[in-house]
């Protein structure tokens, strides 16, 4: 892993400062896009973070945010943003200029936490929806949907969660709020799915008659750590709530949904050279922590495999190990973004509370 680029550092200069970045883009010049949610602004850096220009703001006029939960790459080469704040799904240029906006769906409660247009007029969307008005068992729910472009009308839905490793009620409710990444093939025919709580592995869907079919279970590397760990009780999380990866949520009659996430995912792509590599987070307790102390972090270590076209592992291996604040969420994968030329992109919250944005390459040896 390779460091080339940082933007956010306390030294840099102020327009060089986020407050919740949760999306990086690029474009085929190799500008950078950051969506901060805080600020409400997305900001434009040159491809060696020379600060250019500001898109949004907060507001609720045209091109303006209240909130931001993801942005996209439209087929037209606009940026695309969910805004919970203004109900709206809204669209800008990369000038800023305002292009046209779409109202939420109440009916169908669509909140997708990442989408990939396939043509002008479709997109695949991944979702797990949390809606108590649907008829369908939680865990029987889909996790990848097939929208219009306007984001009002759903055409179908497959890759059910059962499908899935994950057996108790609190891995659904954060796979509700985090349900993993997807990459699509560049021909739109392949699907490669990462679930958000990482253990070991991945899946393949393929396109036929227009439908997306279950084709793969993909066997990556099996973390070192258990996944996933249900409590029984509100008491059990008081008494483990400052361990990595512990959290408590509230949700339908039979909650608190009490555990920990020790192995979560961070991003899937494909390389240039058609290989597959996926990224994974395992949480790891800090050896000064003590569970009464006033410890701000825990040790995020960092992996990466890549896999050949059959789906076999070529490589694989840990690339760094972060210090991450303690009960630190983040929106989208923390390895968000991949460009034309293969540099990636991580967003990372550090223990001071300043944001930074890394641009990194993998160094592979053959």
């Amino acid at each position: 892993m390779e460091i080339n680029l940082i933007i956010g550092l306390e030294e840099q200069p102020a327009e060089h400062q986020f407050g919740q970045p949760i999306a990086v883009r690029t474009d085929v010049e190799g500008n950078i896009y950051v969506a901060d949610r805080a600020s409400k602004y997305i900001k434009v850096f040159d491809q060696d973070s020379n600060y250019l220009r500001s898109l949004g703001g907060r507001g609720r006029g045209p091109g303006e945010f209240q909130d931001m939960e993801f942005m996209e790459w439209t087929p037209d080469g606009d940026l695309v943003l969910m805004d919970r704040g203004n109900m709206l799904y809204t669209v800008i240029t990369t000038k800023g200029e305002f292009v046209e906006s779409f109202p939420y769906n109440f009916s169908n409660q669509f909140y997708p936490t990442q989408i990939n247009y396939v043509n002008n007029s479709e997109m695949v969307a991944l979702f797990l929806s949390g809606s108590n008005r649907s008829d369908i068992p939680m865990f029987e729910r889909d996790l990848f949907h097939k929208y219009s472009s306007d984001f009002q009308n759903s055409n179908y839905s497959f890759a059910p969660f059962n499908r899935l490793q994950l057996r108790n009620s609190h891995a659904w409710v954060e796979m509700m709020t985090a349900p993993g990444s997807f990459s699509l093939s560049s021909n739109y025919e392949e699907l490669f799915y990462s679930p958000g709580i990482y253990y070991g592995s991945l899946y393949r869907y393929i396109k036929e008659d227009e439908k997306w079919i279950f084709n793969q279970e993909i066997h990556g590397i099996k973390p070192t750590v258990t996944p996933n760990e249900a409590y029984t009780s509100a008491e059990a999380y008081e008494a483990n709530r400052n361990l990595p990866g512990a959290s408590m949520w509230y949700y339908g009659s039979d909650g608190p949904h009490v555990g920990r996430i020790l192995s979560l995912d961070l991003g899937i792509f494909r390389l240039n050279n058609g290989k597959l590599v996926h990224f994974w987070g395992e949480r790891i307790e800090n050896e000064d922590f003590r569970i009464d102390s006033d410890s701000e972090y825990h040790y995020l270590n960092i992996f990466a495999q890549i896999f050949n076209e059959k789906g076999e592992i070529e490589h694989y291996g840990l690339l760094d190990s972060l210090k991450e604040p303690l009960h630190h969420r983040s929106m989208g994968s923390m390895v968000n973004w991949k460009d034309k030329d293969d540099h990636f992109y991580m967003i990372e919250q550090t223990v001071d509370a300043v944001p930074v944005i890394r641009r990194f390459t993998l160094e592979i040896e053959d």
